[in-house]
């Protein structure tokens, strides 16, 4: 289940961050992660005709499947948040990362700014 993974993944990064404590991670409700506090949406979702297609995203994925990753969370106290969206495209071959050159990182980005 890719969203119980993500939701695990996410409790670590915040963990690490000082946002969450351990005692809130082990005590969660499953239905309720710790870290929905932060990251309060999915993982991500189909794109096809609509930008937020319709699609079972809980099976293997065919060849030709588009779909977005797009982990962010948000600091509401901070009025602040930040996700980072990858669109993907399923093959025979593998994943590939339709935006695998836009940039993300701060660096690239004020050098973009900058210009």
């Amino acid at each position: 289940d890719w969203t119980k993974e993500s939701q695990a993944h996410m409790n670590e990064e915040l963990l690490e961050l000082g946002l969450i404590k351990k005692s809130q991670i082990k005590k969660q409700d499953p239905d309720n992660p710790a870290c929905r506090k932060y990251f309060m949406h999915g993982l991500g979702h189909p794109l096809g005709l609509d930008v937020h297609d319709v699609g079972n995203m809980n099976v293997p994925f065919a060849a030709g499947t588009v779909l977005t990753v797009e982990p962010g969370i948000y600091i509401p106290d901070e009025g602040f948040g930040v996700r980072l969206e990858d669109d993907i495209v399923v093959t025979e071959n593998g994943p590939v990362n339709l935006m695998d050159k836009v940039p993300v990182e701060t660096d690239e980005i004020e050098a973009i700014m900058n210009r």
